[in-house]
């Protein structure tokens, strides 16, 4: 036909024709370079013979071209590859979206809370019994380089020595704190969490004892965040862990605690006797195992449960060197597991005490998390705008 063009497409640009997702083949590309084509040449169309527009799964046969033919299988090899990863991406997207949709249409696990709290079933800040904004304001002077972001919540820095004794203090409140069991008391370091969050606190929150139930408000002083540059990493960070903290900073996630979206979400903790397949001991009770949600707006009728489907905290063996009085609690198995277990199941991170109820050092956990930090700091979350008195 004379109007055929003098080159067909190889399978691989056929394949690049299925849609926008073909973008990733691009990866696919490398397989044919190594055959002396580039990119640029798989834009120049193959000479054939006969009638193209009724020859739709042109291949090797159609090629003339001697000097094609060593690409020409390559390409179909690179077609195929193209395929694999559009199906393989179609099975892993159909299963993704079933799975966020069991999630999202589970009930909140403090449903029976909803109507004994008040306030048509919120929970927030200013349910607290004490909000200390002055003991919060004396704290942020003994951070540095302190700043205020354009809704006025105000972060600064602090050593990596200081900020566990800091944050204890600023979440430490009467009224409070003695309300909250003795095991769940003290300062947790986020070992192998692969995300910039280093520090946190349960303490600051409700405990409902009929109901085996904490409420947390999202909070200055129960929070701290890598504050290292973005160039640099704490010591033994693995190398995926790595690429999140290159792009996520610990300065912007912090931040994002306060967004709009943000501020008012709560997390619940529900406590029960530990299931079969935990890293706690099956059937113990005594705080060993709870079940967790997080509730935007404060809402306990609704969750935000969207990834994970597995969101746990299951009490593990302390290390042998933890001294007695001091290994009630002191590390927790934090599950995570995203969309069904389709990155395995077992992902998650250790809630690891570092400081105990009465603001004591635990060893060796302490040592090793200034090892970690090599000497970098932490942000904290240190206050409210001036006019607000609650999240």
């Amino acid at each position: 036909s004379s109007a055929l063009p003098q080159r067909a497409w190889s399978p691989l640009r056929r394949c690049v024709l299925l849609g926008p997702q073909a973008k990733l083949m691009s990866a696919c590309l490398g397989c044919c370079s190594t055959q002396g084509v580039d990119e640029e040449s798989l834009q120049e169309p193959v000479h054939v013979q006969g009638d193209f527009e009724n020859a739709p799964l042109l291949d090797s046969r159609t090629v003339v071209n001697d000097n094609n033919r060593h690409w020409s299988v390559c390409g179909t090899f690179c077609g195929g590859c193209c395929c694999l990863v559009l199906l393989g991406v179609a099975v892993a997207g159909s299963f993704a979206w079933d799975c966020i949709s069991k999630t999202m249409g589970q009930d909140s696990i403090v449903l029976p809370l909803a109507d004994k709290i008040g306030g048509n079933g919120f929970f927030s800040l200013q349910n607290m019994s004490e909000v200390p904004r002055d003991r919060w304001q004396v704290l942020s002077g003994m951070l540095k380089e302190n700043w205020t972001t354009d809704k006025g919540y105000r972060f600064g820095y602090a050593s990596a020595e200081a900020a566990p004794q800091l944050l204890y203090d600023g979440s430490k409140v009467d009224g409070v704190f003695d309300k909250i069991p003795e095991k769940l008391r003290g300062v947790y370091w986020m070992r192998g969490n692969p995300i910039p969050e280093v520090l946190a606190v349960v303490h600051y929150s409700k405990w409902y004892e009929e109901e085996q139930t904490i409420l947390m408000p999202n909070s200055p002083w129960t929070w701290a965040w890598w504050g290292g540059e973005s160039s640099e990493y704490p010591n033994g960070l693995d190398m995926v862990s790595k690429l999140v903290y290159r792009f996520s900073s610990g300065r912007s996630i912090a931040e994002s605690y306060t967004d709009a979206t943000a501020i008012g979400t709560m997390v619940s903790f529900v406590f029960d006797k530990c299931p079969k397949g935990a890293e706690c001991e099956e059937g113990g009770g005594n705080l060993t195992y709870a079940k967790l949600m997080s509730h935007p707006s404060g809402d306990l009728r609704k969750h935000g449960m969207v990834y994970y489907d597995g969101y746990t905290m299951e009490e593990m063996e302390p290390a042998k060197g933890v001294p007695a009085n001091q290994r009630n609690g002191s590390l927790y198995f934090r599950r995570s597991e995203m969309f069904c277990g389709l990155f395995g199941r077992g992902t998650g991170y250790n809630l690891t005490k570092i400081l105990d109820g009465k603001g004591q050092k635990i060893e060796p956990y302490f040592s090793e998390y200034i090892k970690f930090m090599d000497k970098k700091p932490l942000i904290i979350w240190s206050g409210l705008p001036h006019n607000q008195t609650s999240t």
